[in-house]
Formats: structure tokens, C-alpha cells, sequence
């Protein structure tokens, strides 16, 4: 009997338990779902005004690199203008540097080609001379050729 009554006192207690658990966890849900309620308009106020401050940032950001870009274009003129002045000194100096540089190498050019003409001379002078002791060689193989065969039909007669 004891027994008895005590497993129905254990029994008793573990409905209790669950029970209780229970309860706890429709009150847990309920202050969420409550508070998740009351967060939604919160979060949507705090996402518009973070779009809003994010939109003017960038638009400040906008502003300063476009009057950056101005600031530039502006120095990048005045350089320009104050280049341009030099413009004709830096042409003279670029046609006086070329007729430098071509009479360098107009005179280089021209011993180059004093060079080559004694060269092509010397050339032909020496293909000449040996032309000419060719032509002297062969003559004398020739002669002594003909000398030759000569001797040979005298001796064959």
C-alpha cells in the first residue's frame, strides 16, 4: 500500500512538473512573440533612419568628389595654360636639338659614304690586279699548252 501510494505521489509530482514546465513555456512564448510585437515597428524605425542617415552620407560623399574633381579639373587648366606658354620656347628647342642631331649624322653619314666608295675602290682595284695576273697566268698555261702539243705533233711526225 505504501508503495502503491508512493508511486502515486511520484506520479503526482511528474504531472505537477509538466505541468508547470508548461505553463513556463506558454509564458516564455508569449513574452517573445509580445516582444518580438513590439521590436518590429522599432526595427523598421531604426532600418528607415539608418537608410535615411546612410542616403545623406552618401550623397556628402557625392558632393565632395564631385567639387574634388572640380577642384582638379581647374588645376589641371591652369597647368595647362601656364604649359602652353612654353609651348613655343619648347619648339625651338626640339627644332635646334634636330638640326644638331642632323648635322651629326649627315657628317657621319658622309664619312660613312667616303669610306665605303675608297673601300669599293680598293676592291675593284684589287679585283682588277687580279683579273689581270689571271688572265697573265692563263695566257702563259695556254701558250705552253699549244708549245706543248706542238712539241708532241713534231715528235710525232
Amino acid at each position: 500500500f505504501i508503495m502503491a501510494k508512493q508511486v502515486e505521489q511520484l506520479e503526482k509530482e511528474k504531472k505537477e512538473l509538466q505541468e508547470r514546465l508548461k505553463n513556463q513555456e506558454k509564458k516564455i512564448d508569449y513574452f517573445e512573440r509580445a516582444k518580438r510585437l513590439e521590436e518590429i515597428p522599432l526595427i523598421k524605425t531604426a532600418y528607415e533612419e539608418q537608410r535615411v542617415h546612410d542616403m545623406e552620407l552618401w550623397e556628402q560623399q557625392e558632393e565632395e568628389r564631385i567639387t574634388t574633381l572640380q577642384l582638379e579639373r581647374e588645376k589641371a587648366l591652369e597647368h595647362k595654360n601656364r604649359l602652353s606658354r612654353m609651348l613655343e620656347d619648347r619648339e625651338l628647342f626640339e627644332a635646334r636639338l634636330k638640326a644638331s642631331r642632323r648635322t651629326v649624322y649627315e657628317d657621319k653619314l658622309k664619312q660613312f659614304q667616303e669610306r665605303l666608295a675608297e673601300e669599293r675602290r680598293n676592291r675593284l682595284e684589287e679585283r682588277k690586279k687580279q683579273r689581270k695576273e689571271e688572265r697573265r697566268i692563263t695566257y702563259y698555261r695556254e701558250k705552253e699548252e699549244e708549245e706543248q702539243r706542238l712539241r708532241e705533233e713534231q715528235l710525232l711526225k
